[in-house]
């Protein structure tokens, strides 16, 4: 599968992916009154994964090829990332950044 074009194989691309409600479909194009305007394309860059997990837990079991190539191609950040991120914003609101800042900054009490 390639970014931007129909999702097609076989022998000669003479099979193809449509959707079918929730789900996807194989046809042979030319049969059936499917045609290659019918066939998905591949868009391997949308920020909706649907699809994409679709063609990526496709099996040869139930008929349907294995998926090669790119599937998802997004920019998103990491977990390390975003949580690191996370981390430094909490830092930047508060008054102190370590032990000895808290002490300094009188907001401290005494249990008796």
């Amino acid at each position: 599968m390639e970014h931007g074009k129909p999702l097609v194989f076989g022998e000669d691309n003479r099979y193809g992916l449509v959707q079918q409600g929730f789900g996807l479909k194989v046809v042979e194009i030319g049969k059936d009154g499917y045609t290659l305007d019918d066939i998905l394309i591949h868009d391997s860059h949308c920020e909706d994964d649907t699809l994409q997990l679709k063609l990526a837990m496709m099996d040869n079991e139930h008929g349907f090829p294995i998926a090669l190539g790119v599937i998802r191609d997004v920019e998103a950040p990491t977990f390390d990332g975003a949580l690191n991120a996370q981390i430094e914003e909490v830092k930047q609101k508060k008054p102190y950044h370590n032990f000895m800042e808290l002490l300094e900054t009188n907001d401290i009490w005494e249990v008796k």
